[in-house]
């Protein structure tokens, strides 16, 4: 396997979550005993062998990444945002680890062809802008009889999201687009990335490692469009955000009538297990 430089310096068109870096965990991160439930189920799937090379496109501050690297497997891992990477580099001092991070665009990855036998990619391709590249750059690094282990997260569907919560965001679309700014997909949807897989004749198996309840209220959610901590409200100018802002509380007060109102749902862990003939 080709070794570039693990600091290398990156250019890209994709979305790079270097702004969050340092709250990543707090506001995505997974609750107690979860990443250990997803670990167990990826490592049931692959059956790993001490000689297993693991590869992730987005590896981000490692929450699918450091519970597999503890277990002492060899893991690479790239994402665009060294300071996302910083932040998992940090969770390895001191830990005996076969892990190797690079700085790296996901629609050029600097490996040879089948360098891996396990890939995976975590709420990874809506920030994608040429997703169809990154998804060709897996298969070329991928070996033959390789598992790519895909999971796209909420972005673009209707699951693990209450009807409330539907109502809030398209409001939040609305009011964007009354002061002439449309949010527009930055990447690809699920079903865009899953039909693709089929159409290069790859096998699908949906698998759900883990479920759990996530609380939330109105006022909660306010404050995390306040403090732009989805990378949707990042290009909002900033002469249209207060004015939009204000307009999405008065709204969230007569809507719900109260910033207590319980927005809690269910979610769920959701890969799906994809193998190229």
């Amino acid at each position: 396997m080709t070794q570039p430089s693990p600091h290398a310096s990156v250019q890209s068109a994709n979305l790079s979550f270097d702004r969050v870096s340092d709250i990543y965990d707090s506001t995505r991160g997974l609750p107690p005993g979860i990443s250990e439930q997803i670990t167990e189920t990826i490592l049931k799937i692959v059956s790993p062998t001490p000689d297993t090379q693991f590869f992730e496109t987005g590896i981000g501050t490692g929450r699918i990444a450091l519970p597999i690297i503890q277990k002492g497997y060899s893991y690479t891992g790239i994402d665009i945002s060294e300071k996302m990477l910083d932040e998992l580099r940090s969770k390895l001092q001191g830990i005996n680890h076969r892990a190797t991070l690079y700085a790296s665009d996901a629609t050029n990855l600097p490996f040879s062809e089948r360098s891996f036998d396990v890939a995976i990619t975590v709420h990874v391709f809506h920030l994608i802008a040429n997703w169809q590249k990154a998804l060709a750059e897996i298969r070329r690094v991928l070996k033959p009889g390789g598992i790519y282990l895909y999971s796209h997260g909420r972005m673009n569907t209707a699951t693990d999201i209450t009807p409330a919560q539907l109502d809030f965001e398209e409001h939040w679309r609305n009011i964007l687009a009354s002061y002439g700014h449309q949010v527009t997909r930055f990447g690809a949807t699920e079903d865009e990335v899953l039909a693709a897989l089929r159409e290069q004749g790859a096998t699908l198996e949906t698998v759900i490692p883990a479920q759990w309840r996530v609380d939330l209220t109105v006022g909660e959610l306010l404050n995390r469009y306040e403090n732009r901590i989805y990378s949707a409200s990042w290009y909002i100018p900033e002469d249209i955000f207060p004015r939009a802002i204000q307009d999405l509380q008065e709204w969230s007060k007569q809507r719900f009538g109260s910033l207590d109102y319980d927005l809690s749902h269910e979610a769920k862990s959701k890969f799906t297990v994809v193998r190229w003939t």
